[in-house]
This record gives C-alpha cells, structure tokens and sequence, in this order.
C-alpha cells in the first residue's frame, strides 16, 4: 500500500468507485482537474489499483481535508485512517479541519477515534434564483458587523474556513460582507461567493441576525444568481440559526470537525516529561 500524488492515468479508476457515493452521486469527478492541478490530490494505491483518494488544501491558518473516499470492497479495513494520517503528515502543527453529513456515522466515529472533536454543526439549504428586488448593501467596516459575527468559521466553495478580523477585512474589500438594515440600524449580515469549483453555483457561506434582515440577504441572493446566471443557490448556516421561510429548502446537516495538532503534539511532550 501506497499513497501518493494522483496522475492523469488514475481518474479512470478512481471513477469506477466515486461516481455512486451518494444518492444522486458524486462530484469528485468534476473537480479532479482543479484539484490535481494545485498538487495535493492524493490517492491511496494497492495491488497495482487505485482504491482512495482525498484533497488536501493547506493554508496558513489550517489544513483542510475533503473529497475522502475508499473503494466499498476496501473499506473497514482501516484505509481511511491511514489517509487522514497521511493528510496530517503532509501539515504538521497546522489544525486539521473536515466536513462530515451528520447521518454518515462509520466517518465520524473514525476521525472522533483520532482525535477529532464536533466544533460546530451547519445546515445546508437550496434556493432558486429568481429577479427580485433588496436593499441589501456592501458591509463599509467593522464597526456595523462585529456585533453579528457568531462564529469562528465561513463557508466558502465547500471549505470552512477561518473568520479572524484580518478575514472579515479582507471580505469587506472584496464586497462580499453584506448587511441588510432595519430602522437605520444593521439587522443582518451574510458572506457570499461564488463557487471556484462550480461557477454555476452562488453560495452564502455565513448568515445572521433577525429573522426578516436574513430574509433580506436571502432575497440578495436570488437577485445576484440571477443577475450572474448561476442556476443554484447554497446558503450555509449554524444549526442554531434559524431560517423559516418558504423560499428555503432544508437539506442536510453537516458537522465540523476539528483536531489541534500543535495541541496534540505539545500535550504528548508533557505527558512524557
């Protein structure tokens, strides 16, 4: 057994195992080009056949895993464990982030055995775009926003990613801090992009405030897919934001899971001093 870097010649294979992982299948098909190109798509190599993969994107404030997968005649026995080990090898010290469905039990029992812990659970919704009207406008500072910021984390193309206020300012430059007002006053804000894996997909990775301010940067949202011709929208919000409205469709529930590894490696050391 073997793992490393994938080849042009090993995506006949790794189709033969990940174009049913789900029920409506998968999509590492669609990003094998994008990932490969960037140098940490990695496969998992036995006998001769590629029987795992997974992506690793490496950051300076983490390291993010996706896209695991192992061939269903080579699972249990243990080839997922060694590649999110591989995964940590390949980023010492960093913190190791992933996103696992909350109904995908083996997976979430495997990376809780190595460490990982719950650091906070998101849903995923759909939208349809449509040409609406909103008031929505781009955040100008912090000052309008810190007060609404709840988490330590965004969604962005699938990865979460770390919400410091170096982040939030560069967001706000890039006018992707939006803020919907109520009697003069800011009363929601929401991050958006646009997927760099999927171009026809628009995403709001992070949502909050009241209930009708939400529905205001809902209704944005609708308007820009539709003004940029995307033919779907992703919202991602924190369990504990609610979002009743009719022009959601609930979807899954992921959860986000986080392994320290500096954390780790210091509290071994004192452990075996």
């Amino acid at each position: 057994m073997k793992i490393r870097n994938a080849l042009e010649a090993d995506k006949s294979y790794m189709l033969e195992f990940c174009k049913n992982t789900f029920s409506w299948g998968d999509y590492i098909a669609d990003v094998w080009q994008s990932w490969k190109s960037k140098g940490r798509l990695y496969v998992l190599e036995e006998g001769g056949r590629v029987v795992g993969i997974y992506h690793l994107a490496i950051s300076e404030k983490q390291a993010w895993v996706e896209g695991m997968r192992v061939h269903p005649q080579y699972r249990r026995r243990g080839l997922g464990k060694n590649l999110l080990v591989h995964a940590e090898s390949m980023a010492p010290f960093k913190t190791m982030r992933l996103i696992i469905e909350s109904e995908n039990h083996p997976s979430i029992k495997l990376v809780e055995s190595m460490g990982y812990r719950l650091e906070d659970k998101w849903r995923l919704y759909s939208m349809v775009p449509t040409n609406t009207k909103s008031t929505v406008r781009n955040a100008p500072d912090l000052s309008e926003i810190m007060a609404l910021v709840d988490s330590i984390t965004y969604a962005d193309s699938w990865k979460w990613l770390p919400l410091e206020q170096e982040k939030l300012l560069q967001l706000i430059q890039e006018k992707r801090m939006i803020v919907s007002d109520r009697n003069q006053k800011v009363s929601a804000i929401g991050i958006w992009n646009r997927s760099c894996d999927f171009p026809q997909v628009l995403q709001l990775g992070y949502v909050n405030g009241s209930s009708d301010g939400i529905l205001g940067i809902l209704r944005f949202m609708q308007n820009k897919a539709f003004d940029l011709k995307c033919e779907r929208i992703q919202v991602f919000a924190q369990e504990k934001i609610s979002l009743e409205t009719s022009i959601l469709d609930k979807r899954a529930l992921f959860y986000l899971m986080r392994k320290d590894q500096e954390k780790s490696i210091t509290s071994d050391t004192k452990a075996n001093s």
